[in-house]
């Protein structure tokens, strides 16, 4: 699965989009499952970078 589909990511809505999309595309697929999975870790991973970034350094 591509990185820079999620790389932007930013919400769970956003995230949930995404996996309908790329499901009206695959599901067919024996593996969908297993790429389902991945989109929903890649997703929470980007969306947790995004946060990351966000949020102003305190010291």
């Amino acid at each position: 699965m591509s990185d820079t589909l999620l790389k932007n990511c930013t919400s769970q809505e956003q995230l949930e989009k995404i996996i309908k999309g790329q499901e009206r595309k695959f599901r067919w697929r024996d593996d969908w499952p297993a790429m389902e999975a991945a989109l929903q870790a890649a997703g929470a991973a980007a969306i947790a970078a995004n946060a990351n970034k966000q949020t102003p350094d305190q010291k």
